[in-house]
């Protein structure tokens, strides 16, 4: 005996019907009939009287539904509370200063709009800060690098990956350069994520390890000022490509930099063994949906003053 069994005996049995039960349940008909000459079966009895129209209950049927009504409507009341719990909740999450400003509130909007009563908190931080959150479990998941190695506490699943760039004024003599080198880099006064970011942290190991010496003239976790200082000629900065948008490209120069840096990754953060609510796995497939696979590619986007050159191009009709 199964408890999808005796669900389709309840409502066969208080609608008088297969085919209006089976309608009710979502089910084809010969599924609620094979349910009730299952219980017949197991039980011994006959629980309908099939030639009166509407179908009656025999006295084993009513004996049934009596007994079953209670079980039949916890489940019901189980399934209300379930989804209520699921429609309503707290919880917290982690980020990138850049993902909170520019990938997130399509995320959190859409959300939102489907979860009006869950509340949301949303806390930006750099890469260091956001591992020890999830950890000490402040947060119930962070979207930020894969944690290192030695930290067997955490789960990560992979988003999108990404590639460190170098970002430049327009015109700069390294955008022009066929490979730059970490020694040509530091030739400039640097503008760097601060210490506490997964890419400084790679920056400084790489440059230490060759032995370079570098002017760090401006450290700090928000892109959108480190590219500022850097249109303005403060320095040039290495950075991520997923901070970038189409338009950068009319404001600074990229330079490609995956030839020292490997390709690294965005992903979801979370302490293995902890709870993660209905309410925080909706969230998740959410951003999931919106962030999997994204990548910006910036070195297919035209470059400065190229994008004006096209549009004139298609004015003119030139090639």
């Amino acid at each position: 005996m199964e408890l999808r069994e005796l669900v389709s005996f309840y409502h066969v049995a208080r609608l008088r019907s297969v085919s209006k039960a089976a309608r009710n349940l979502e089910l084809g008909q010969p599924t609620v009939t094979t349910h009730l000459r299952k219980l017949e079966d197991e039980f011994g009895v006959t629980l309908f009287d099939r030639i009166k129209r509407p179908i009656q209950l025999t006295s084993e049927g009513v004996t049934l539904l009596e007994l079953v009504t209670p079980v039949v409507e916890a489940v019901d009341t189980l399934k209300t509370q379930m989804d209520y719990s699921e429609r309503r909740g707290s919880f917290v999450v982690g980020a990138y200063p850049d993902l909170v400003l520019h990938h997130l509130p399509k995320s959190i909007q859409k959300f939102n709009a489907e979860y009006p009563d869950v509340r949301l908190r949303l806390l930006a931080r750099s890469y260091t800060p956001l591992i020890q959150l999830v950890m000490s479990g402040e947060v119930d998941l962070a979207l930020c690098g894969p944690p290192p190695a030695d930290e067997v506490s955490l789960n990560f699943e992979q988003l999108f990956s990404y590639n460190v760039v170098l970002l430049t004024p327009p015109g700069h003599p390294l955008v022009g350069k066929t490979r730059v080198e970490l020694k040509d880099i530091a030739e400039y006064p640097m503008i760097l994520p601060g210490p506490g970011a997964l890419t400084r942290m790679r920056v400084d190991q790489a440059l230490r390890a060759e032995g370079v010496r570098f002017d760090v003239t401006l450290a700090m976790d928000d892109s959108e000022s480190i590219k500022r200082y850097v249109e303005i000629g403060m320095g040039v900065a290495v950075s991520n490509d997923f901070t970038l948008h189409p338009d950068d490209h009319n404001r600074f120069g990229v330079v490609r930099l995956d030839h020292i840096f490997p390709m690294s990754e965005i992903g979801l953060c979370t302490l293995k063994g902890k709870f993660l609510g209905r309410a925080v796995r909706n969230f998740i497939d959410t951003m999931e949906e919106d962030l999997r696979r994204f990548h910006p590619e910036p070195w297919a986007w035209p470059g400065p003053g190229e994008k004006a050159d096209k549009l004139a191009s298609a004015a003119t009709g030139d090639p």
